[in-house]
């Protein structure tokens, strides 16, 4: 059978991708090599803007709102509180989301088929065709690839792989009584714990925790930090639980292991194909989210589809429109992003700014309520340098 669009990887890129495309009446198959529901490596934050974007979002698949948080430098000497009237983000466990954007995708129209994987696309006869582990080969106009980091449909088009722009991390989800968290689920983020270069974080939910360590660093780079990094998870828990951040019975057995790309792909067009979310490498080098720019590109890739189609256009050139809404959206701020983070890793960066930091609520107020808006950063990128600076000037000074 032929389709107008195959999407492989049924993750909030790929199911919203289909979701929309459905609406727009294109006859679309959404693939997963997992059979859904299925768990996903991830700690499971939704930023508000995410919900202001996307209001279709069901309310009941919230496991919390968190109205703020804390967020520490290495040495855990300093902090940032922050807390708001207002949720700042929310919890959600990736098994019932991503299986729900799944199930919004079919209401909408899209054909869903889970337990295929693909293991390779050819562009042949004005068509591409996906083959898959069952022996099958769909044909379709396009391709849009959301299989994550390590995307069947990037390397064989020939897009490109991640590796060695790859990052690891270690983490587990595990079933808490509700008590231990305050109303309010404060998440908690620490920066660079143990010399990782990278960050730890307690995700707290509705009768959950989810606690990890990742390494924001290539696989093979030499500044990656010299403990085992299975090693460094088992001190961060004893930590947690000396400074009662997490109940004295959580364990390591259940822990999990994942892999999140550094930065996006050169190109995520090519003639007849598209990628989205880990596939092309979108996700915040700062926090290591990627809900958010996974369901906006799943988003801006069916509407450039939808006008292919249209236009009878699915030549490489005419798919680029893909590639510059996305970068126009959140393309500058994954690259601002990823130069603040340069800065956090530097030697000792993280206390002083830490320490800057929590010396002014207020600056703190207006960074948490920007990302809490659709605006671009960029548009707010100098405000936030030349406080950062007068900051930086008045405690050298003294002041």
């Amino acid at each position: 059978m032929s389709y107008d669009v195959v999407i492989v990887g049924a993750g909030p890129a790929g199911a919203t991708a289909a979701k929309f495309l459905a609406e727009k009446g294109v006859n679309v198959l959404l693939t997963d090599k997992r059979t859904f529901p299925r768990d996903k490596p991830c700690g499971g934050m939704l930023t508000v803007r995410t919900f202001k974007r996307f209001p279709y979002i069901p309310q009941e698949l919230i496991s919390a709102s968190s109205f703020g948080g804390s967020i520490y430098s290495s040495s855990l000497k300093h902090r940032v509180v922050v807390q708001r009237d207002e949720p700042v983000a929310a919890f959600v466990v990736r098994k019932d989301f991503d299986h729900a954007l799944v199930r919004l995708a079919q209401k909408s129209g899209a054909e869903f088929r889970d337990g295929i994987s693909a293991i390779d696309i050819h562009r042949v006869n004005g068509k591409a065709a996906v083959t898959f582990d069952n022996g099958e080969s769909i044909e379709s106009q396009l391709v849009i690839g959301a299989d994550g980091v390590w995307s069947v449909i990037a390397k064989k088009s020939g897009l490109g792989q991640h590796y060695p722009h790859i990052s690891r991390c270690l983490f587990q989800e595990v079933p808490v009584t509700d008590e231990h968290f305050n109303e309010k689920k404060d998440f908690h983020l620490f920066l660079k714990f143990m010399g990782v270069d990278g960050f730890g974080w307690i995700a707290p939910k509705n009768g959950l925790v989810n606690i990890g360590i990742g390494e924001i660093q290539p696989s093979s780079s030499r500044r990656r930090s010299k403990r085992p990094l299975k090693e460094v998870y088992h001190e961060f828990i004893r930590a947690l639980k000396m400074r009662n951040l997490i109940p004295p019975t959580i364990t390591t057995e259940s822990t999990q292991g994942g892999a999140l790309p550094l930065r996006p792909l050169e190109r995520t067009f090519a003639d007849r194909i598209l990628l989205c979310g880990d596939a092309a490498g979108q996700m915040n080098p700062l926090t290591g989210d990627g809900i958010h720019y996974a369901m906006s590109s799943g988003m801006f890739a069916a509407n450039v589809c939808a006008m292919a189609l249209e236009a009878g256009r699915t030549d490489a050139a005419f798919l680029s429109k893909y590639q510059t809404l996305w970068k126009q959206d959140f393309g500058v701020e994954i690259k601002l992003l990823g130069l603040v983070l340069k800065q956090v890793l530097k030697k000792d960066r993280d206390e002083r700014y830490i320490k800057l930091l929590s010396k002014d609520p207020q600056f703190v107020d207006f960074i948490i309520s920007k990302s809490t808006t659709l605006e671009r950063m960029q548009d707010y990128q100098w405000t936030v340098a030349r406080r950062f600076v007068l900051l930086y000037l008045r405690d050298l000074l003294g002041l």
